[in-house]
């Protein structure tokens, strides 16, 4: 006689949750490859290099750690150590040492840097506007900020909360 074997539990997800998996997937896989796309052909920078540039512009003094950029952009420091070194070359930025900490570098914009963010602000947004704001109705952005600030890495929503600060203050008010 034959032992009859009990099918194994099933780790399948339910379809719905697969389905919403699948989409996150696909817009984890296209959306950076459009918006480099588009934002290189417009402006000439990458998107990691043109958020690089507009964050630091945004900053008192122009100019962030480099470990702080890195934390809310969950770079590597690698990585951004290779994108500064391309901004410095197209004298966008200048690279500095902390005046506390010797081992900190600071990335600081300078007066080209700024000029091509400015330059540049308009495209972009744009590109934000038709990748994703004019397809979220606008009574679903806040809960969709909300839920994508969920997704991200304790951390790094920190460190974002931190940069967004004024954002986040104009917001509320």
């Amino acid at each position: 006689m034959t032992a009859e074997v009990a099918p194994a539990p099933s780790t399948a997800l339910p379809a719905a949750e697969e389905l919403l998996w699948r989409r996150f997937s696909a817009v984890l896989s296209t959306v950076p490859a459009s918006l480099d796309e588009q934002l290189r052909a417009a402006t000439g920078l990458n998107h990691f290099q043109y958020t690089v540039l507009d964050a630091l512009s945004h900053q008192e003094g122009r100019r962030l750690q480099l470990a702080q950029i890195a934390r809310a952009h969950e770079s590597s420091l690698s990585r951004l150590s290779h994108s500064i070194t391309r901004l410095e070359n197209a004298g966008f930025v200048e690279r500095t040492t902390c005046d506390h900490d010797r081992r900190a570098s600071w990335a600081v914009l300078t007066d080209k840097g700024a000029e091509v963010v400015e330059r540049s602000r308009g495209e972009y947004t744009r590109i934000i506007r038709s990748t994703l704001l004019d397809r979220v109705p606008a009574e679903h952005r806040e809960a969709l900020t909300h839920l994508l600030t969920a997704l991200l890495p304790t951390e790094v929503a920190e460190q974002c909360s931190s940069l967004d600060a004024d954002l986040e203050a104009q917001v509320e008010a």
